[in-house]
């Protein structure tokens, strides 16, 4: 647990923060402000004085206590329109006894005061606090999951044996083993549609075989008979096989590979398609470039920092994957990106998940309106 969580939970547990303190402290003053003399972590404001803490996690090696009396030397040159005293805050049950003398020596010397909180319960106080959020904020997706995946036909490759074999379990050697006899010569290859398949539900495995669940059963019997798909190398998907991902999606339990679609939809929503980008697609030079406001966004959306030709494959591919099922329909431009347009089946998509999500919110936000 870094410096900067253990900040943000001590100001939001207020009493043991004083606790920890011992002074008489009434309210918090500033963050990380910069002066002449180094960043202070936090100020708090006294009944007569301002106290500058320096804050530390474990003060366990030579090297970070010379590195906490450096900064608690510089500190003490700062001036402030009021009084202050300075004070260094670390953690008790992570400092070995040895540096805790040595800590004291160093503060008694400086005319600093020493004080310890214990870094087990802060993280205790954190994963509460987190609890708490998530109960009061609302029900998070989940993560997306960025997968060299163009489409969602290409289940049909690990799908297809179990209907030829007539069987709904097999070796995972059927799929792949390494002396090349299996379908899948690239390990890679075989990996990225077992776990496409799990995350719609159609397989699970386990004790060195895959099984086809109740789903996976139903998708196996859709898939299109072999003299129709004519010369397509992997089958496409049927009808069938597209109802029951669209039953799959809209089951209300997230998977990365079903977020990624919802989260796809709402970008598309958020930006009314504007911007598809190729995979070929350049990389915006500055902040000012239009482009780049699109790869913030995304970022932010997916609450992941993806790579600029990461990102661009996500969305190009999760886009090929929404327009499969009818939930987009994307338009061909010339230049650097397509354009999407959300179909009425992908409004009504959208709308269900946020209708789920909600419902979902009120079921543990109900209970807690009762005191």
């Amino acid at each position: 647990m870094d410096e900067r969580l253990v900040q943000w939970t001590l100001l939001r547990e207020w009493n043991y923060l004083q606790k920890c303190l011992q002074l008489p402290i009434l309210r918090r003053w500033a963050e990380q402000i910069s002066t002449d003399y180094g960043t202070p972590d936090l100020i708090l404001w006294g009944k007569d004085s301002l106290y500058v803490i320096e804050l530390e996690t474990a003060i366990d090696t030579r090297g970070k206590l010379e590195f906490v009396e450096k900064q608690l030397r510089q500190y003490s040159n700062i001036r402030f329109p009021l009084p202050s005293a300075l004070v260094l805050l670390y953690a008790e049950d992570a400092t070995p006894s040895e540096k805790t003398h040595k800590v004291k020596q160093v503060c008694d010397e400086l005319h600093v005061e020493s004080r310890t909180y214990s870094l087990n319960y802060v993280q205790h106080l954190y994963q509460r606090l987190i609890a708490e959020l998530t109960r009061s904020v609302g029900i998070p997706l989940g993560p997306t999951c960025a997968m060299d995946v163009c489409y969602l036909r290409w289940m049909n490759a690990l799908i297809q044996p179990f209907a030829e074999q007539g069987q709904n379990t097999l070796p995972v050697s059927h799929f792949y083993a390494r002396d090349g006899t299996g379908r899948f010569q690239s390990r890679t290859t075989y990996n990225v549609r077992k776990r496409l398949c799990q995350d719609f539900e159609l397989i699970t495995e386990q004790e060195g075989s895959l099984s086809l669940t109740e789903y996976g059963e139903r998708f196996a019997e859709a898939l299109i008979p072999d003299p129709l798909v004519g010369f397509a190398q992997i089958q496409p998907l049927s009808l069938e096989q597209k109802r029951i991902l669209l039953e799959v999606l809209t089951n209300g339990r997230i998977t990365p590979s079903k977020a990624n679609i919802y989260y796809f939809l709402r970008f598309v929503y958020l930006t009314e398609g504007l911007w598809i980008p190729h995979s070929s697609a350049p990389e915006p030079e500055s902040p000012q470039d239009r482009v780049y406001g699109y790869w913030q966004l995304a970022t932010a959306l997916f609450g992941k920092h993806y790579a600029w030709r990461t990102l661009t494959d996500f969305l190009n591919f999760t886009c090929n994957q929404s327009e499969e099922l009818g939930l987009v329909n994307r338009v061909k431009r010339k230049g650097d990106s397509d354009r999407a347009v959300i179909t009425p089946l992908g409004s009504r998509l959208l709308g269900l998940m946020e209708m789920d999500l909600h419902i979902k919110r009120e079921r543990i936000h109900l209970p807690l309106q009762v005191i």
